[in-house]
């Protein structure tokens, strides 16, 4: 199971699309041949779609469910980066009640810090920016020591809870990117889905010519709702991804007060 869903993620959406399509007809003419083998006269009054009616109903239950599960992990996201952007800039706030140049450093610093986490959305220089993160997340630390000598405590506690919620939501938006639908889940609903089309295949095999354009119609759009779903669970790399335009406004908002 590991190994097939290691296999789907790893194949672009633009081309798992297509091979979905061909698997699902190839799973429909299976699904006919082995009606006229079982039946050389078929009965087309036979209660078949009724049988039909239930494993379609079912399948869209359950694309339902795991639509609603990526649906959910997309909002997490786009939540996670508008709550690290608005840690960072009341950090940067807290940092200016720090006199001297002391304040004034930590605030340039932090700015920098914004610039880096607004270049996560990009797919290979994640990993480095990641790196980059800790090391600079390490040097914020010692440079607010530094500053918080002759600073009084109660601004010295507000700049450290600052930081502190400035760090824990980086580990949470690094937890949440890392985070997808389960595999076996994936697998089961394609799986499901195979099977459902060989039925569609083997209930139509009666009348298979009447209905080639529309059951091919209905693999196209049960293909689109899989392939979306699985667009959704890839946060870096597929076409609906987060809008970074709160880190993109907040690194904007820093530059000018500076």
């Amino acid at each position: 199971m590991q190994l097939v869903d290691a296999t789907i993620a790893a194949i672009p959406l633009w081309l798992l699309f297509p091979l979905l399509v061909a698997l699902f007809l190839l799973c429909c003419v299976a699904g006919a041949k082995l009606r006229r083998r079982l039946a050389n006269e078929p009965d087309e009054r036979a209660p078949d779609s009724y049988i039909l009616s239930a494993v379609l109903g079912l399948l869209g239950l359950m694309i339902a469910f795991t639509f609603s599960m990526a649906l959910s992990r997309y909002d997490e996201r786009r939540e996670i980066v508008v709550s690290e952007a608005n840690a960072i800039g009341t950090a940067w706030l807290r940092a200016g009640l720090i006199e001297g140049a002391g304040g004034a450093a930590l605030q340039n610093s932090l700015t920098h810090y914004a610039e880096l986490r607004s270049r996560l959305p990009h797919e290979g220089e994640t990993e480095a920016v990641e790196r980059e993160t800790a090391e600079a997340q390490r040097q914020l630390w010692a440079q607010m020591r530094q500053s918080l000598g002759a600073t009084p405590p109660p601004i010295s506690a507000t700049l450290i809870n600052a930081m502190n919620e400035m760090f824990d939501i980086a580990a949470a938006r690094k937890a949440e990117r890392e985070a997808h639908i389960p595999g076996a889940v994936v697998e089961i609903l394609l799986l499901y889905a195979l099977l459902s089309v060989g039925i569609v295949g083997y209930v139509l095999g009666a009348s298979e010519a009447r209905h080639r354009g529309i059951t091919f119609v209905l693999f196209v759009l049960l293909t689109l709702s899989l392939v979306l779903i699985l667009d959704l669970d890839r946060p870096w790399r597929g076409g609906v991804t987060v809008s970074q335009q709160p880190m993109a406004d907040l690194v904007a908002g820093l530059k000018t007060r500076s």
